[in-house]
């Protein structure tokens, strides 16, 4: 008799530890959720921008590594403002992230204006490993102290600009004389332009076809993928693969929300941002090749200056980007930014001939 009373008291302390483990555990902590904002499409056209490939891969990874502790909720198609608004609510915390580009950031840290200057990188390879090194860390460094936003990675913004005409082929600077061109409203690139003896023109994305039909401007210049979203291939024949500038698109995040983070939700957001990263380049390079392929099936006529003439170009134009950039950024800055790409350069080349060793 005694064994089984001991029995129901062992029974019933064991009910109610259980009772209380239940009553008192900790309710599972509801997801941290981080809204995204960016302006280009939901989907994955192709040839397109990276932006939503990045933002994809960004997020997968993100909701995979973190086990669901983090959930990315992705507001594409511009629902949330244009650019630079999208910032804005970045910085004030109503979004936790956005994706802007080069030009609509310089207004926020006229620095960001170096990595558009003419001619800076010889190529994408050199472009992307520069951002990734010391230039990359200290531009964020500042935009963080000027914005209250990171930079998580350091995309390309469609790749290298180049210039597209309607009557003729440009080949050297004395081509662009009287040449009527579109520029946005950047004081760099249209110094730059300016330069050469074209006559720029400033008016709205949304009003270059027209332009160029009704014959207000006769050429533009901007990346093949926005040529190609604004069907400008209708209106023009020749395409001149110029090179002369390089934008970014940057992955932004609050930095008050990312420092609210535990470490290690901040390195998955981290590494999330750099997979995404390789994911938009890759993308927008395979759309490029496309668009030049489909063009010129489509009767477009390319042209790649030589090596002489690209010396051309940088000789008149570049001299004319730096003094506009001068007026809003320091010499110590355009020096890291020359400095940084000689480093780079020196330790590609370096790794190279390293490979080519037996």
């Amino acid at each position: 008799m005694k064994r089984k009373f001991e029995m129901r008291l062992f029974g019933l302390a064991v009910l109610n530890l259980l009772i209380a483990a239940f009553l008192f555990s900790p309710v599972s902590a509801a997801p941290i959720v981080i809204k995204l904002g960016h302006y280009s499409t939901a989907d994955l056209p192709f040839p397109g921008q990276g932006i939503a490939p990045n933002v994809i891969v960004f997020k997968n990874y993100v909701e995979q590594a973190s086990n669901g502790e983090m959930q990315v909720e992705i507001h594409p198609n511009a629902v949330l403002g244009s650019v630079r608004p999208m910032i804005e609510l970045t910085q004030a915390g109503a979004i936790h992230m956005t994706v802007p580009y080069t030009s609509i950031m310089v207004p926020f840290v006229a620095e960001m204006g170096i990595t558009q200057t003419p001619f800076l990188f010889k190529d994408h390879a050199v472009a992307y490993r520069t951002m990734q090194g010391h230039l990359g860390k200290e531009l964020n460094e500042l935009w963080v102290k000027k914005t209250g936003t990171r930079i998580l990675s350091w995309p390309e913004g469609s790749g290298f600009r180049q210039v597209y005409t309607k009557n003729k082929m440009i080949k050297t600077p004395d081509d662009m004389k009287g040449l009527k061109i579109r520029v946005p409203e950047n004081p760099g690139l249209l110094a730059l332009f300016s330069s050469f003896g074209a006559k720029t023109v400033t008016v709205t994305w949304t009003e270059v076809y027209t332009a160029l039909q009704t014959g207000v401007a006769d050429s533009c210049e901007t990346e093949l993928l926005s040529v190609e979203e604004a069907k400008l291939f209708e209106v023009m024949k020749y395409a001149t693969m110029l090179n002369h500038s390089y934008n970014v698109q940057p992955l932004i995040v609050n930095e008050k929300f990312f420092q609210s983070l535990s470490p290690k939700n901040q390195m998955i957001l981290m590494r999330a941002a750099e997979l995404g990263s390789i994911a938009h380049n890759g993308f927008c390079r395979t759309s490029e090749n496309m668009v030049i392929e489909k063009a010129v099936k489509n009767g477009i006529k390319f042209y790649t200056p030589t090596g002489a003439e690209i010396d051309q170009f940088k000789q008149v134009g570049q001299k004319a980007y730096l003094d506009a950039l001068r007026k809003s950024v320091s010499e110590e800055w355009i020096k890291k930014a020359f400095d940084a790409v000689a480093a780079t350069e020196a330790e590609m080349a370096k790794e190279y001939q390293a490979k080519l060793k037996p």
